[in-house]
């Protein structure tokens, strides 16, 4: 069993937070944005990712998640969070999950037109000409459907060739 001054030793990469990002990381744990977190402490976002930037290279941390991890590993240690009271009962006015929705709830909104769509499998389409010529000529019409399209693609070009050099020479 560890006496608790040499389990609070292990406090000592927190020494190296200050006191700012310690309030910081506090809300970062609580799982609240930037934004929150700027807004709450009345800082600019980019002073919010600041810190926690410096708290991340203090702490040796990758990405954010990994610093919320080590920073939890650390608190316990010592009992107590390292700057003071709990952030979470600071921020009671913003629920972290919204209540359950009641059961036959229904949420309707007043200028949103209303339309019902039939299921893909639902829909009856007449054939198209594809399948309309694989019952007659079965699928081998689609082997000489690809030269043919590209001989009608050749000709269309040579036509306009034909009219773009008649052009040139009456102008």
């Amino acid at each position: 069993m560890h006496s608790p001054d040499s389990i609070c030793t292990d406090a000592q990469p927190l020494d190296r937070l200050t006191a700012k990002e310690r309030e910081v990381l506090d809300l970062v744990v609580a799982r609240h944005t930037t934004k929150e977190i700027a807004r709450h402490l009345d800082l600019a976002p980019n002073t919010v990712d600041c810190r926690v930037a410096q708290a991340r290279d203090k702490l040796g941390a990758r990405d954010r998640n990994e610093l919320v991890r080590i920073y939890l590993d650390l608190q316990p240690s010592c009992g107590k969070t390292p700057s003071g009271s709990s952030p979470i009962s600071r921020l009671s006015s913003h629920p972290l999950a919204a209540p359950p929705e009641p059961k036959g709830a229904r949420f309707t909104l007043n200028d949103a037109a209303s339309f019902q769509l039939p299921a893909p499998w639902q829909v009856s389409s007449s054939p198209g000409l594809p399948e309309v010529l694989d019952k007659r000529f079965g699928r081998a019409w689609r082997v000489a459907a690809i030269p043919l399209g590209a001989l009608c693609i050749a000709m269309l070009v040579l036509v306009l060739m034909a009219i773009a050099e008649t052009l040139g020479v009456l102008i």
